[in-house]
């Protein structure tokens, strides 16, 4: 062979390799036409000298038939969910096949689902304490007040008149552990837990036979009892008196200085006994419901948190976002990162990941034997494929650090399939055109 011959000798092997070294995987040695010795000759490049371009022929119409079958083989693997092509996360098939295995518990959205898990809801200050958010308390007494107490009398001659004045202050008559106060003629009384009225009516009573048609004028001149404790994010964390009027949430970070970072990334805990709030600062601005009244004790607690909630899959612009709001449910998330992807999103496979508390799960019946830390380990699937699915979207409401995540389309693994199809087909294509010019 000459000089030329050898050029087109290597230029042949060059093409005729990577379809070789991706059906040797594949096929059987026979189905090529040929035998092993046949098959070591052309990965040595000698075939070339044994009317290679017979062989070629041959060799190329088998691997076009056998690519066909291959074609359909693969399609019906990417159709049942089979994972063998590049993806950032699984199919909506896959979620539902691996929840068998217990490590998680997977949960379809459904309308009494919205509505239990709504019902459960943690955050707010209006739901929890709506009685205080409708009127301000009453201000009482208590132990290390201290009073301003003033009585009058009729006439002259009287215990507490004179020719001068016709009354008698006291501006500073602490409330003592007994909660009782001391005032002359009156003798000993028990303040606590009373109005400022209502003791002014037991002094009277106490002075009535002692007195002069006596009358007496009671207010709280220092307020140690009726306090709220601010701590947290805010200028002056301390304790703060309440006013007689009344003062709500708002008046008490007001006097404390207000917050220390924007109201949109700070939250209230608001704690009252045993019960406990959670809102956001600029939720409480823009909602007069949850700006509630104070009461004595209460403790506010304020937290610069973000929170977070993370959205991948067949979305525009997936990512971490930052709550801008107390209350975000599974539909502003989505829009949020720009929608669902026409070219590549599986409408019936919108899920939400988050670890769950058990009591919820009990609450709609789901049963679960994995606990990651006292949690559960859930996946809520929402199918967007329905029309009332949007609903249930508008309703469900993420937590911080839940994961939204939407699936890819079968469609989408074939098209990559049929992509990986069409390179095979380019690299057959160079072997028959191989054997054309070797029967030249």
């Amino acid at each position: 062979m000459g000089a030329r011959g050898q050029a087109r000798a290597t230029l042949t092997w060059t093409r005729v390799t990577p379809a070789v070294l991706f059906l040797r995987g594949h096929l059987r040695n026979d189905a090529l036409g040929f035998g092993s010795d046949s098959l070591s000759c052309c990965c040595k490049g000698k075939i070339l000298e044994l009317g290679s371009g017979i062989l070629l022929r041959r060799f190329a119409r088998d691997v076009v038939r056998t690519q066909a079958a291959l074609s359909v083989a693969l399609i019906a693997l990417a159709l049942a969910g089979c994972s063998f092509t590049p993806r950032e996360g699984p199919l909506a098939v896959e979620v539902e096949r691996q929840s068998a295995d217990n490590d998680y518990v997977a949960v379809d959205v459904t309308a009494d689902i919205v509505r239990i898990l709504s019902a459960q809801n943690r955050i707010g200050l209006s739901g929890r304490f709506e009685r205080s958010s409708r009127a301000a308390p009453s201000s009482s007494i208590g132990i290390g007040d201290a009073l301003s107490i003033t009585v009058w009398e009729a006439g002259e001659g009287g215990l507490f008149s004179s020719q001068q004045s016709k009354t008698a202050t006291f501006p500073n008559v602490s409330v003592d552990r007994n909660g009782e106060i001391s005032l002359p003629y009156a003798g000993s009384i028990n303040v606590a837990g009373m109005t400022p009225q209502s003791v002014q009516k037991v002094i009277v009573d106490q002075l009535s036979k002692k007195a002069i048609q006596p009358q007496a004028m009671v207010s709280i001149a220092k307020n140690e009892h009726n306090t709220v404790i601010m701590s947290g994010d805010v200028a002056r964390p301390g304790r703060y008196p309440i006013a007689l009027e009344g003062e709500r949430v708002l008046d008490v970070i007001a006097s404390a200085g207000g917050t220390k970072f924007p109201a949109r990334e700070t939250y209230v805990t608001f704690i009252r006994g045993e019960a406990t709030g959670i809102q956001l600062v600029k939720t409480i601005i823009e909602d007069p419901r949850e700006n509630v009244f104070v009461r004595r004790g209460d403790r506010i607690y304020l937290n610069h948190d973000p929170k977070r909630y993370t959205v991948l899959g067949a979305v525009t612009k997936p990512g971490i976002y930052v709550f801008d709001a107390a209350k975000v449910n599974v539909l502003e998330a989505v829009a949020s990162a720009g929608g669902l992807l026409d070219s590549r999103a599986d409408a019936s496979g919108l899920f939400v990941f988050r670890y769950e508390h058990p009591s919820r799960l009990d609450s709609i019946g789901a049963k679960y034997t994995n606990l990651v830390n006292g949690r559960v380990p859930t996946i809520y699937r929402i199918n967007m494929s329905h029309a009332r699915s949007y609903f249930f979207a508008q309703s469900f409401m993420l937590e911080d650090k839940d994961s939204v995540f939407v699936s890819n389309a079968k469609a989408v693994e074939v098209g990559k399939i049929l992509r990986l199809i069409n390179l095979a087909t380019s690299s057959v294509g160079n072997v028959v055109g191989a054997g054309r010019r070797f029967d030249d």
